[in-house]
């Protein structure tokens, strides 16, 4: 290997240590394992959730003093021998919830409207979700998500600065040489970029004079919109030809100015772009969840490990991969995460009392992975996810009739462009 490729290399692997230590700030370095159970919780939980809805039926239907009895039932039969282990995990939150079923005995005894009432067990519920986490675990499914959701995050954001990197400096190294020592500078100062953007998005999360649970909701918004954008933006460019020709012409017309300044400006947006959204998304994971940070921790550093591979055998040795393969499946769990994102933000919205709710029966599978993909069971939630899910379908069709379309014409091309490290 020449020198210059491992000038490139070293340069490569700097830019994804600090692109790896930007999201790892985002996530604490380890976990305390929750106390075992003393109760069968998941029998409790559910026995709770049956009187939960026993007793609303029975509050609409003008039954009061049964409504009542069976929330009395549901607290001194089976929360409070939950509370046995959760005071040990957490007392703050345990004393939270036996408020809130304190508050639900109070509705009902006063005769407040039964959309008050329900709006209240639905937080009962999402309390419910968080003491099967605290207590029993969140099982297997759910932290599998979470790694998947943070390894592709990380996986999306920096093989695209790995792809944009490569084009530019196999341009460069064409027709400019001298032109490639100040886009790696650009490429650098995107770094610290982009850590100072999480850090001040983390500062104005917590001094902004809004509420959290808004804060929590327009983040939450601003991370779909993100990955919608993200996921359309390579669904039309899912041909890594195509790409690399859009890049090229960006290259060319920062090179036909002759400034190593503006190459700068070029290698320096390249990845700041890259760095902010990686930031944003990861703060909407980190705020969905919660007690799950070791599996985004280590959903950062799998990444980090394959983005270093990659790096190495595109940059260095030039060989060719799949990469639309990679691509398409990373495109696909974040689809999948923004759904999840957005059913969290219109629960939030529902919880605040902006939105009606209408309770849905789900089936009875693992509840802290439902939780984790903002299935809440709600019409409201699910149909607003069905929406963009439907959506989401569309564009893949559109991709696949497109790519189908242009087949015969990429496989000529194929076929001058060989060995350039791209598929």
């Amino acid at each position: 290997m020449t020198v210059a490729p491992r000038r490139q290399l070293a340069r490569l692997g700097w830019f994804v240590t600090l692109l790896t230590v930007l999201v790892t700030l985002a996530a604490p370095c380890a976990v305390a394992e929750p106390p075992s159970p003393s109760v069968t919780l998941q029998q409790e939980l559910t026995a709770i959730r049956q009187l939960m809805q026993d007793s609303q039926k029975a509050y609409r239907e003008g039954d009061r003093e049964r409504a009542l009895r069976l929330a009395r039932q549901a607290y001194l039969d089976h929360f409070e021998l939950v509370e046995i282990p959760l005071r040990v995990a957490d007392p703050n939150f345990t004393f939270a919830m036996e408020v809130k079923f304190a508050q639900w005995r109070q509705l009902i005894e006063r005769g407040a409207p039964s959309s008050e009432i329900e709006r209240l067990l639905m937080d009962i519920d999402s309390g419910l979700v968080e003491v099967e986490r605290l207590v029993g675990g969140p099982g297997l499914a759910a932290p599998l998500f979470v790694g998947l959701a943070s390894f592709s995050i990380l996986f999306r954001e920096g093989i695209e600065a790995i792809l944009v990197i490569a084009a530019l400096l196999g341009y460069l190294g064409t027709h400019q040489p001298r032109l490639r020592r100040p886009l790696w500078i650009g490429v650098t100062l995107a770094i610290p970029a982009s850590l100072f953007t999480w850090l001040a998005l983390v500062v104005v999360l917590r001094v902004v004079p809004v509420g959290r649970e808004l804060l929590e909701i327009g983040m939450s918004l601003l991370a779909v919109v993100l990955m919608i954008s993200i996921s359309l933006w390579l669904l039309r460019r899912i041909d890594i030809r195509r790409w690399m020709e859009h890049l090229r012409g960006h290259a060319w017309e920062a090179i036909a100015t002759g400034k190593a300044s503006a190459v700068a400006l070029l290698g320096f947006t390249a990845v700041y772009r890259e760095g902010a959204e990686t930031a944003v998304l990861y703060q909407s994971l980190l705020l969905m969840a919660r007690r799950l940070e070791f599996w985004v921790l280590l959903g950062i550093l799998s990444a980090a490990v394959v983005l270093v591979a990659l790096g190495w055998t595109i940059i260095g040795l030039g060989r060719r991969l799949p990469l639309r393969a990679f691509l398409s499946i990373a495109i696909l769990i974040i689809m999948i995460l923004s759904l999840a994102i957005l059913g969290h933000a219109v629960w939030e919205v529902q919880m605040l009392g902006y939105l009606p709710i209408s309770v849905l029966q789900l089936p009875n599978l693992n509840r802290s992975l439902l939780d984790l993909l903002g299935l809440h069971p709600t019409r409201e939630v699910l149909l607003t996810q069905a929406t963009l899910a439907a959506a989401y379908l569309a564009a893949w069709g559109w991709a696949g009739w497109s790519w189908y379309r242009s087949a015969p014409a990429k496989r000529a091309l194929g076929a001058t462009d060989r060995g350039r490290g791209i598929a």
